[in-house]
């Protein structure tokens, strides 16, 4: 080899150490965690606790971005413009990622081609819900109301499983009534339990917080079966509408071209944050229930919820927004 070429292969060998020595110092820098939903709702609980539990993991800094629009789309849009170096990530569900792809009539990325993801941590189901002194205590009560009032009847929706679930639900107990759209789920609940608006479907996160303070009253929960904290909420497949099949799955993603070292040790993170006592005890505290997987794991998941999403908007004749 002449002296020429041994000169260059020492160069090459030196930048390929610093990127690895770059990677392995990961994060030198604070890290953007893109949430498509505002603050003080059931996803921001989620990833700001989970923005603390990184930063003691990894000596970093991890900052929640609420970056709210679009059902979560302006989070989307974001994170796939973002620089895939690993200080940009997002926390999304099944229900953004999939769900958004088939009810939206647009969007400005591609799910399959922008994103990576990383790992699932928890299922967040929605639940329906009325106020607090309404005489409803059950979907069956509350179908019968509905088909008294008929489209009189009002309810609230500000995300897409929200409007799913509920044209879902009046689908298949032949009932109309009139949908109130909202920017944030709190507002939408906020409403309920003013009594401005009848019923609403709400995630379980910010769910359980607002019937804890007495402000709503939970009828059923959309998961096949009873969340850990609320086994008294039955689901809403025992009223014959089954709707486990959209119940959003929440992970780690990222834009694709995030380097793997880098996306091995977010998910090695993530884990076992999620796997600890304290992460199962929180999640089961705030409603949600622990579903942890891997990478190979979330795309398997993803991919399905895709098929289910398509099925969903056809069966429920959902029309694009």
């Amino acid at each position: 080899m002449t002296k020429i070429g041994r000169m260059a292969c020492l160069a090459l060998a030196a930048t390929l150490a610093a990127a690895s020595s770059a990677r392995a110092e990961y994060p030198e820098k604070p890290v953007k965690i893109m949430v498509g939903f505002p603050a003080g709702g059931g996803a921001d609980i989620l990833a700001r606790w989970y923005a603390d539990k990184l930063q003691k993991a990894s000596g970093g800094t991890f900052i929640v971005e609420n970056k709210v629009g679009a059902s979560g789309n302006l989070a989307l849009d974001a994170t796939a413009k973002a620089k895939p170096d690993g200080y940009t990530v997002m926390f999304a569900s099944t229900v953004t990622t999939a769900g958004n792809t088939h009810v939206f009539k647009s969007v400005p990325f591609d799910v399959r081609k922008d994103f990576v993801p990383v790992m699932h941590f928890g299922e967040t189901p929605f639940v329906l819900c009325v106020a607090p002194n309404s005489p409803i205590n059950s979907v069956a009560d509350l179908t019968a109301f509905i088909r008294s009032k008929g489209s009189k009847t009002t309810y609230g929706t500000a995300t897409t499983i929200a409007l799913a679930s509920t044209i879902i639900y009046l689908t298949s107990v032949g009932a109309e009534a009139t949908q109130v759209s909202y920017k944030t789920t709190a507002n939408s609940i906020t409403d309920v339990t003013a009594g401005q608006i009848d019923f609403a479907f709400a995630d379980v996160v910010f769910a359980t917080g607002q019937a804890k303070q007495g402000r709503i009253k939970m009828l059923a929960i959309t998961s096949d079966e009873p969340a850990p904290s609320l086994p008294q909420v039955p689901p809403m497949k025992a009223a014959g509408i089954p709707l486990g099949e959209i119940t959003p799955l929440w992970g780690l993603w990222v834009p694709t071209g995030t380097p793997q070292p880098v996306i091995d040790k977010l998910g090695k993170w993530m884990t076992e944050i999620s796997s600890s006592p304290e992460g199962k005890e929180f999640m089961i505290a705030q409603g949600a229930t622990p579903v942890i997987g891997d990478q190979a794991s979330y795309r398997k998941r993803f991919e399905q919820a895709m098929t289910s999403w398509a099925k969903v908007v056809a069966t429920g004749k959902v029309q694009a927004q």
